[in-house]
């Protein structure tokens, strides 16, 4: 394989797959963008403990319903990362307080009147990615973190 061949595989397997999400990280290790609420850019370089420890990223999508979306909504949302199998509340997703400030942080973010959720969203057999979310109606749209958690 050659280099250009080899660099085109690393670059492609590294891709950002939930391509809607607002980060402009860089590869310099910044994983919360300078644009994410001021709650969420304080999390830092803040990791969820799978197979594969993975940084916490900042998202935002437009919406402009009252309410948190269902699943199938909220697939049209994320159309090329994988199918929604899971809809929990932060309290069922994190049932150790393990991420507590991350929870804290993405309803600061939206505003603080809407209840943090927990969509799972499976990419194959062992990559999962869990999009915490809360509603930000003043600004309609969903804000909060995405990770990736590799479960073998």
């Amino acid at each position: 394989m050659s280099d250009a061949d080899y660099a085109a595989f690393l670059q492609k397997a590294n891709k950002d797959h939930a391509g809607l999400s607002t980060n402009t990280a860089s590869s310099s290790g910044e994983y919360i963008s300078s644009k994410a609420h001021k709650a969420i850019r304080a999390l830092g370089e803040r990791f969820y403990s799978s197979d594969a420890d993975e940084p916490f990223i900042d998202v935002a999508f437009s919406w402009s319903g009252d309410q948190l979306p269902d699943e199938a909504a909220f697939e049209k949302l994320i159309t090329k990362s994988g199918e929604v199998t899971e809809v929990v509340t932060a309290q069922q997703w994190d049932a150790t307080n393990s991420y507590g400030d991350v929870i804290s942080a993405v309803k600061e973010a939206a505003g603080g009147g809407s209840e943090v959720t927990v969509y799972r969203v499976e990419e194959d057999d062992v990559r999962k990615i869990y999009y915490v979310l809360a509603l930000d109606s003043t600004h309609k749209q969903l804000v909060g973190v995405k990770v990736l958690s590799i479960e073998s």
